[in-house]
């Protein structure tokens, strides 16, 4: 290889004959230029670097890349190379400064973001072990991700996570969202450090009690008289016919909001007068198999007819099809089971009683059930509300009580919408 001693600038390098392959600076030792092989477009590419020494004579040798002619200005480089000099001067090694700058942008580059944890979260976990992931789906698209999404989970701190996302669910009043949120997103981050995408889980030791507070269960449950107002009021208020049918459901057959408005015509079983609701859509872990079978009453049967007659015309495969959805027709899909808490929050207080919600008829049901004009075996009941029996109870009672559960749902119906 040819090498020269000359004065680096733009007419030196711009004039480099073939056989040169290498010139080294006539003023600023060890700052040297490399000429590659000529291209296409028969110019060489050239490259600029500074050659030094770290611990003496027995230490390592270094050649510190400038950059490449033509991309950078040649003074600029010059006064970089009388920097780095005086830096090596003073023992520092400029090389491994920049190779451990590189290695740290590299990885603040790469680095992954919450919302790329978000999204094997959801997609690796909450949607292979949730029967129903839209819950958690829409809390991390209105909470999660429009305030930290876009953060580096290296970056993420405990104090983030609660000012940015958590403190401001509960600055609505949603107390019992922020503390699920924030059940949710401690598992996100164990699952994060479980897939190495962090170190550690930020809040792992943040408690319930300093978030949304304490959460104490529910206990309303209706009396006779207010079930008796609230069903003669609701069709003079302007609610949709599906969802006071489906509210008359709750209360009459003891069944989750969401198992009423999903009800499908093919469920029913007309002649054995079962209405069977699938593992599917039956409060369980996914993939357990176990289905409720709840007795349909004539009481049922005439609300049926109702339902039937009233929406024949959207030949829906529901019961309570939806005639306002925005992404299909009417029909194509069952009302939304929070349409019920919305029509019960807006009519409330013509309602006249106190406030309540559509899950609290399901315990509305239970609870007269027990009452004495009633007085139904617990055991009965907790089959009703299709309940795992507890206990020895649960090991070895398989009994349905299919005949005990119609009887006392007959005389409960009668009992109420004879009134």
């Amino acid at each position: 290889m040819s090498t020269v001693k000359l004065l680096i600038s733009d007419t030196s390098l711009n004039k480099v004959p073939e056989q040169i392959k290498r010139i080294n600076d006539s003023k600023l030792s060890g700052f040297h230029a490399r000429i590659g092989k000529v291209s296409e477009d028969n110019k060489s590419k050239i490259a600029l670097y500074l050659n030094y020494r770290i611990g003496g004579s027995s230490g390592k040798q270094r050649n510190y890349l400038l950059g490449y002619h033509g991309e950078r200005d040649l003074k600029e480089v010059r006064k970089e190379v009388e920097s780095l000099k005086g830096r090596i001067a003073a023992g520092e090694d400029v090389y491994e400064t920049k190779r451990v700058a590189q290695r740290e942008q590299f990885i603040e580059d790469n680095s992954p973001t919450l919302a790329k944890l978000a999204n094997e979260f959801l997609t690796r976990y909450v949607d292979v072990n949730r029967k129903d992931p839209k819950e958690v789906r829409r809390m991390f698209v209105k909470d999660v991700l429009p305030t930290v999404g876009e953060m580096k989970l290296k970056d993420i701190t405990r104090r983030d996570v609660i000012e940015k996302v958590l403190d401001p669910i509960t600055d609505r009043s949603s107390g019992t969202q922020a503390n699920k949120t924030l059940s949710i997103l401690k598992q996100m981050f164990d699952f994060g450090v479980d897939r190495d995408l962090l170190q550690g889980n930020p809040i792992t030791t943040v408690k319930k009690k300093n978030i949304g507070g304490f959460e104490k269960s529910r206990t309303r449950a209706l009396t006779f008289d207010e079930l008796i107002q609230v069903f003669e009021r609701l069709p003079k208020l302007g609610v949709s016919p599906q969802v006071i049918y489906a509210l008359k459901f709750i209360a009459l057959t003891g069944c989750r909001p969401i198992e009423v408005t999903g009800a499908r015509w093919s469920e029913f079983d007309f002649e054995a007068m079962l209405w069977t609701i699938p593992s599917e859509r039956v409060k369980q872990k996914k993939g357990g198999d176990r289905i409720h079978k709840v007795p349909i009453t004539q009481n049922m049967i005439i609300m049926l007819d109702e339902l039937r007659s009233a929406f024949c015309y959207l030949n829906s495969e529901f019961v309570f099809p939806s005639t306002t959805c925005v992404k299909c027709r009417p029909g194509e899909q069952p009302i939304d089971r929070h349409s019920l808490s919305r029509a019960v929050n807006r009519k409330l207080k013509q309602l006249g009683v106190a406030k309540f919600v559509p899950h609290d008829l399901r315990r509305t049901l239970a609870t007269r059930l027990g009452d004495s004009n009633i007085g139904a075996d617990p055991i009965v009941v907790e089959k009703i509300l299709n309940h795992r029996l507890q206990g020895i109870q649960g090991v070895y009672n398989l009994q349905e009580y299919l005949h005990e559960r119609r009887e006392v749902l007959n005389s409960w119906h009668q009992l109420l919408l004879t009134k």
